[in-house]
This record gives C-alpha cells, structure tokens and sequence, in this order.
C-alpha cells in the first residue's frame, strides 16, 4: 500500500511538469529540436547493440537530425543490466523514467509528436550499414572499473595474460525466470544444449585458452574435467559487471545469436556464432565473424534440406516455430564436431594461423550467393555488405547442400 501510495504522490507531481515541458518544447521547436527517445532497455542485444548503432547512425547522418536538437533518452523498466545503463548515462543524456515516460506518452497525444521522436536504427540491432567496424566503441571502463574487473579475474583463477574465450548458449530457463507472464515458446526451435559445446571448449583449452561459459539463469551446469573450463553462470563470480567485463575482454565469444553476442561487438571482439537462428538474420555485417547456422530437415523423410529447399516455401526466413512444425520441418542443431571445427578455425584466424585450402574461396563466394537467393527480401532487410566467413570446414564437409 505504501508503494503504491508513492507512486501515486510521483504521478501526481510528474504528470503536470510534464505537461508543461512537452507544451514549452513545442513553443521553443523553431528555435531547437527537443527529441525523445526510448531505449530497449529490457533485452541485452537491444539495450546494448542497438543503441550502438542509433548513435552511429546519428553520427554518420544516417539518421536524420535537425540541425539545432536536444537529444532526451530514458530507458524504460525491467532494465536488462544496470552497469550498462550506467555506461549509457556517460555518454548520453538520459532523464529519469518517472519524468520521461508521461512526457513520452503526452507527446504523442498531442499533433506535431513525430518531430520530438528519434527514430529507431535502421534494423534493430542488424548493423545494416556495416557501421560498427569501422568506429569506435560508444562504451567504456572506467579506471576503477578495470581494476575491479582484473581482480575477479584473478579470483577465478586467471593470471595475468591469460587468455579467456567466452561460450553462451540459448536455452528456455531465462526466458522463462524473466519473463514469467510472457509465452517465450515462438523461439524455441532458437534452445541449444550446451553439452554440445564442451568438446570444443576442450579443444580451446587444450591451446592453452581458459573457456568461460557465460550467463545468469541458465538449464544445467557446463561439465568438464577441464581446469581451464569455468562454469562462471553458476558460480559466486556472476554478477551484472563481470557479464559486461568478460563480453569486452575475450578473445572472442562463442554463441548462437543470442543477445549476449552485443557485448563483444559493442566492444569490437569478434563473435563466433554455432547453431546460429534464425537463418536469415545470420549476423554477416563484421569481417572479424566467423560461424555455422542451425539446418532443417523433412519430417516425413528425415533427410536434410539443402539451401534451394529452404528457399521452397520461404523456409529459410521463418522465425517462429509454429512455422517449423506447420511446414512439416525440424530444425537441427550442429554437432559437437561442427561446433569445435568451428571455435578451432577461429582461434587460427585470429592467432594468424589460418591458411586456407584449395576451393575455400569458391566455397565461400558460393555459399553467400545462394544464401542471399534463398532468403529473399530479407537480404535487404537484415544485411548490408556481407563479410562475416561462413564456417569452412563446414562447407567442405556439406558441399551437397549450398545447391
């Protein structure tokens, strides 16, 4: 009762201030633009990527922005992380919701609202204008921050100079602890197991690399005999900093297109994506990417569609999966050799190991041909320049399905 005693003393008091500011913006617009903008603030890919990529649109004049503007954010509750909201307060200017969300909502009551809005990125959080390589980070540590973030590295048993890669798989557990009056159940076909990942993970410590599985709420444990294998989304070291801390620190971060993979590429890491969902989204806008989508096979048959099939029927842009079952398809993760095939051709990319074979070139260019043929209008939508690799084994390995 006293809570919501207060909240209705905080209406009470915001609603008339707001009112007189949304009204004193409009008198003022000739002379500066007063704009609002609403962060997505309550998933991690959106809060953290995606506000990535507003403010490099604005940067660019990809988005358009009077000349004379003021520039007003707030990030509406649940806030998926409160350290990165804490990095956005430095670098932008955000009002507190009790303020901002009447002032948002009168705004749009009133004529004129379009002109006090900031339009949302181009794609959400697909950087369509392959903006993110070649700028900057917007986000930082600061001093302190780095200290204590090597310090519980240390803690965990790093030294040093040690290298750590980061692993992070979809599963159903913390849709379900997040969003406990939300159906989550339309992306299913996207949960992984992550017992598929442990074979790869051994193989990056057995190069010497630390593997640190990454999450908060997450299905069952990552087990390994592995000492260089840390299961931190169960262990003391979780917390909002660390998830933030190691994203921006790895060599790269292992995942299936989740939204955890904005940290890394919010910080310029590369990702290396397995079991990639969905297909038509597949992340292809950094040349640093690297990664293997999830494939589809008949129902009826058993065998696996190849990339022409996929197109049949627009398979290969679906993102529900009501859509998987109502075509009479599965949808089928890699497998444990696929997957370390993959993380292993990253680490020699990265450590300037790769060398490619006869064919990888062709494979490539054949592949990403056919891709964009069989996803249809959503090349357009979804990518900009394509330069992520697609994974290279893989291809050698299933030449029989870029047809």
């Amino acid at each position: 009762m006293q809570i919501k005693i207060k909240r209705l003393v905080r209406l009470a008091i915001a609603v008339p201030i707001a009112l007189i500011f949304v009204l004193l913006v409009r008198v003022i617009r000739p002379l500066v633009a007063v704009r609002i903008g609403v962060m997505g603030s309550d998933r991690i890919g959106h809060f953290v990527l995606e506000t990535e990529l507003q403010q490099l649109e604005i940067e660019r004049g990809i988005a358009a922005q009077p000349k004379r503007s003021f520039n007003i954010w707030y990030a509406p509750e649940p806030i998926a992380n409160r350290v990165i909201y804490e990095m956005w307060k430095r670098v932008m200017r955000i009002w507190p919701n009790w303020f901002m969300v009447p002032v948002f909502r009168l705004n749009n009551l009133m004529p004129g609202s379009k002109a006090h809005k900031i339009p949302n990125t181009a794609s959400t959080c697909l950087d369509v204008h392959n903006l993110i390589d070649g700028a900057p980070p917007h986000l930082s540590f600061t001093p302190r921050e780095i200290e204590l973030g090597n310090k519980t590295l240390s803690e965990m048993g790093l030294s040093e100079g040690d290298r750590f890669v980061c692993i992070i798989v979809r599963d159903a557990e913390y849709t379900k602890v997040a969003f406990p009056g939300k159906d989550m159940s339309y992306h299913d076909f996207r949960n992984c197991d992550i017992d598929d990942s442990v074979m790869g993970a051994e193989a990056l410590a057995d190069r010497g690399l630390f593997v640190i599985r990454m999450g908060s709420i997450v299905e069952k444990p990552m087990i390994s005999k592995s000492p260089k294998i840390i299961d931190y989304a169960n262990s003391k070291f979780q917390s909002e900093f660390m998830d933030v801390f190691l994203g921006a620190r790895c060599e790269f971060c292992v995942s299936d297109g989740l939204g955890y993979y904005a940290i890394p590429a919010a910080f310029r890491r590369p990702n290396a994506y397995v079991n990639f969902t969905p297909f038509h989204i597949f992340f292809s806008s950094r040349a640093c990417d690297l990664g293997i989508a999830k494939t589809v096979s008949s129902l009826k048959t058993g065998k696996r569609l190849n990339l022409s099939q996929m197109g049949e029927n627009g398979i290969a842009q679906f993102s529900h999966t009501s859509q998987y079952s109502g075509a009479g398809v599965s949808i089928d993760s890699n497998t444990p050799e696929e997957i370390r095939d993959l993380m292993l051709e990253m680490l020699d990319r990265i450590e300037g190991k790769w060398t490619p074979q006869n064919g990888d070139v062709e494979l490539q260019t054949k592949f990403w041909r056919k891709y964009s043929e069989v996803i249809g209008e959503q090349r357009t939508i979804c990518h900009g320049e394509i330069r992520a690799k697609y994974g290279a084994q893989f291809l050698r390995d299933n030449q029989d399905w870029i047809v």
